[in-house]
């Protein structure tokens, strides 16, 4: 990463007061520094765009995130190692203008799919159903970094395109087996929250404030599922 600090601290000279950001990714062999806009509304956080972050990792394989702390230490926040041991992915974290470097790697949890206390980005919806999928042998993609309440912002995560980087395909009838993806339209256009069907009218999800549970899909969720997608079909 040295072959990239000058563009590093240019661009944090250029979000300052705000937290830069970016992203290292691997591509045909070679490192490359990807800098990133940050979409948070606060300057003491950072939020990278998910389009722009969606987009990169479609083209190469990310293997490090890249922020400033303005006018502070590097050193890791609860926030900073929540979601780095939730990507996957080391956290290198600049002090600015110092440019001091803290180098944070993820620490492998595993957490119990039941009972989990919501906290978008770290224990939601998503990752309820990457650790479930896990734990029956099918190895998802490093989730991407969601905004949070994506759909009154005008983003849509959850495309049928998206979902295929999965290896997920929509059932275009809509009948449902165990294990199959359930994508749901929560008061919303689009779709903004996931489930795992585990047959037997019985779903595995985690919702907003509440814990990680199994419930019925009738007569209440039915209504709200905009479609289901079945692995490697």
């Amino acid at each position: 990463m040295i072959q990239f600090l000058e563009e590093i601290e240019q661009h944090f000279e250029k979000w300052y007061p705000k937290e830069g950001c970016g992203v290292l990714g691997v591509v045909k062999g070679s490192l490359k520094w990807f800098p990133c806009d940050n979409v948070a509304e606060g300057e003491e956080d950072f939020i990278v765009d998910s389009r722009q972050y969606i987009s990169i990792a479609q083209r190469c394989d990310i293997v490090g995130i890249v922020h400033s702390h303005p006018d502070a230490s590097p050193e890791p926040s609860k926030c900073d190692v929540d979601q780095c041991n939730t990507l996957k992915i080391p956290y290198y974290i600049f002090s600015y203008p110092g440019m001091e470097l803290v180098k944070l790697d993820p620490v492998q949890e595993e957490k119990p799919l039941m009972g989990r206390d919501y906290q978008f980005g770290v224990t939601d919806c998503l990752e309820a159903g990457i650790d479930y999928y896990k734990s029956i042998g099918i190895q998802l993609p490093t989730r991407a970094l969601f905004e949070d309440d994506w759909w009154d912002k005008g983003l849509d995560y959850f495309t049928d395109d998206y979902i295929k980087t999965w290896n997920f395909h929509k059932v275009e009838d809509g009948t449902m087996k165990e294990n199959d993806l359930l994508i749901f339209k929560v008061m919303a256009n689009v779709g903004n929250h996931c489930g795992v069907y585990l047959g037997d009218d019985i779903f595995y999800h985690h919702a907003v404030n509440r814990l990680s549970c199994r419930e019925n899909v009738y007569p209440f969720w039915v209504k709200y599922i905009s479609g289901v997608y079945r692995y490697g079909a």
